[in-house]
C-alpha cells in the first residue's frame, strides 16, 4: 500500500448540471442495473440521483459504469465494479442528472470531514443476560475548507453565489494519482476575511453534507 498524502491535490466544484433524466427501474442485483431511456449518459460521467424507495443511493455522487442506450450501472469504490443493490429497499421512481465539475477551486490550505459517527439504538429485551444494540444510521457530515482570501477569484464568486441561493452543488477531490473524493450537499460560504497577525489572510467555507462521501481508487 502507498501512503496518499495532501501534496499536489485538485479541488473541483459543480459548474453545471444537467436535465433530470427519468429513472423507470433499479434491479436489486449484484451490480445493480438502472434503466432510464435514452440516458445519454457515458462511462465516466458523475451522476447525483434523486430516487424514492431505493433510497441508500440519495444524496451521494456516482460514477457510470456499464453504460448502454438505456441502462447503466454506478461504480463502487474501486471504480469498475457496480455497486450491490440486492439488500437495499425496492425502487419506485426517481431521476438522475448528470454533473459537471468544472470549477477549479484554488487556494485551499486546509480540508477535512467532520460527523459520519455511527448511530446505534439499544435492542437489549428481559430475556437477554448481555446487552445489544444495531446500527440504524450515521450522524450528518459536513466538509470543512479554509480558504486563501480573494475576492476577485471566480470558484469563490461561485460559492459565494451559492450560498446566497442555498443551493445544493458537488465537490471533487483528486489526487495525483487518480484517485477522487466525491460530496454533495448545501455550500456555506460568505468570504468574510480573516487569519492571525502577518499571516494569510484566509476565510472558512463548510459544505453540509446531504449524504455520505464517495471515494474511488485510481
Amino acid at each position: 500500500m502507498t501512503a496518499k498524502t495532501n501534496a499536489g491535490l485538485k479541488l473541483f466544484m459543480e459548474s453545471a448540471i444537467g436535465a433530470a433524466l427519468t429513472i423507470s427501474a433499479i434491479t436489486k442485483a449484484a451490480p445493480g442495473v438502472i434503466t432510464s431511456t435514452a440516458h445519454g449518459l457515458a462511462n465516466g460521467d458523475i451522476v447525483i440521483l434523486n430516487v424514492q424507495g431505493m433510497v441508500e443511493l440519495n444524496g451521494s455522487m456516482f460514477k457510470v459504469i456499464s453504460s448502454t442506450a438505456n441502462t447503466f450501472s454506478i461504480a463502487g469504490v474501486d471504480g469498475s465494479t457496480g455497486i450491490d443493490t440486492t439488500l437495499f429497499n425496492t425502487f419506485t421512481s426517481g431521476t438522475a442528472q448528470k454533473q459537471t465539475l468544472g470549477t477549479s477551486i484554488p487556494g485551499v490550505q486546509e480540508f477535512s470531514f467532520a460527523g459520519g459517527d455511527i448511530k446505534t439504538v439499544d435492542t437489549t429485551t428481559v430475556s437477554d443476560t448481555q446487552d445489544t444494540q444495531v446500527v440504524v444510521g450515521a450522524s450528518a457530515m459536513s466538509a470543512d475548507m479554509t480558504m486563501q482570501w480573494n475576492p476577485a477569484d471566480a470558484a469563490q464568486a461561485a460559492m459565494i453565489a451559492a450560498f446566497k441561493t442555498r443551493a445544493n452543488k458537488g465537490f471533487k477531490v483528486l489526487w495525483p494519482d487518480g484517485a477522487y473524493v466525491l460530496f454533495y450537499g448545501t455550500v456555506g460560504y460568505t468570504g468574510a476575511p480573516g487569519g492571525g497577525k502577518q499571516g494569510v489572510t484566509t476565510s472558512p467555507a463548510k459544505v453540509t453534507m446531504s449524504g455520505p462521501i464517495t471515494a474511488y481508487a485510481a
